[in-house]
């Protein structure tokens, strides 16, 4: 029977990950990551350039050894980016489960607690793609048919209805979901891309006001 997966979104903020691994997977691991402003510790007798480069900068802790029973105290995350020796990830396994520890295991989805989709992104837009590990390929294909869709282009516009959003909020206004979802349209993205700021600001208030009355006081800048 296939797992039916329970899609999250995980803060990782000075939270402690750690990568089993030193190859190409586990810099790919230890980046995304570092993106999300985790504490990253890799455990592995060596590295790849990229992972040296990581460890050069600071960016994450290098233990040079192979992984050791003990390693994931007080770990949030783990991911066996190298999974090819089957006792480390069945230790690394018993560890995580001991210490209630999210665990992902690459190339193996039935050892994992966790499986990571693949990320269609534009700046703080994310769209995650996920098969349930039943086909890599097609989760690989999807994401690529997004990214080269245009429908992530829709992220530039996040800057502005934040600011929009947050502005409303303050002054105690609420606006319906449905009134933003009609006031995003493509003509208010053009302006945007365009660098019309003023334009792109002005055209999404006098939006929500004819659909909503609710108005910000103020632009700023």
């Amino acid at each position: 029977m296939s797992i039916k997966y329970y899609p999250i979104y995980l803060d990782l903020v000075s939270r402690h990950c750690v990568v089993i691994g030193g190859n190409d997977e586990a810099a790919r691991k230890a980046q995304g990551l570092i993106d999300c402003q985790a504490h990253v510790t890799v455990i592995s007798p060596s590295l790849v350039k990229s992972l040296h480069s990581l460890v050069k900068m600071d960016a994450v802790t290098w233990v040079q050894r192979p992984y050791a029973a003990g390693d994931l105290s007080g770990a949030n995350l783990v991911i066996v980016a190298d999974s090819g020796n089957m006792e480390i990830n069945k230790q690394v396994i018993a560890e995580a489960e001991l210490r209630s520890i999210l665990v992902n295991v690459s190339d193996k989805p039935q050892m994992c607690s966790f499986i990571a989709p693949a990320i269609a992104e534009r700046g703080p837009l994310k769209i995650a793609i996920s098969t349930g590990g039943g086909s890599p390929a097609l989760t690989r294909k999807v994401k690529d048919l997004l990214s080269n869709s245009g429908i992530l282009d829709w992220g530039d516009l996040i800057p502005l209805l934040s600011k929009v959003r947050y502005e409303l909020k303050v002054q105690g206004q609420n606006v319906l979901p449905d009134s933003w979802q009609e006031s995003i349209t493509p003509e208010l993205l053009k302006s945007f891309q365009n660098g019309d700021y003023e334009q792109a600001y002005d055209q999404l208030v006098s939006d929500l006001v004819r659909s909503s009355d609710t108005v910000p006081k103020g632009k700023g800048n």
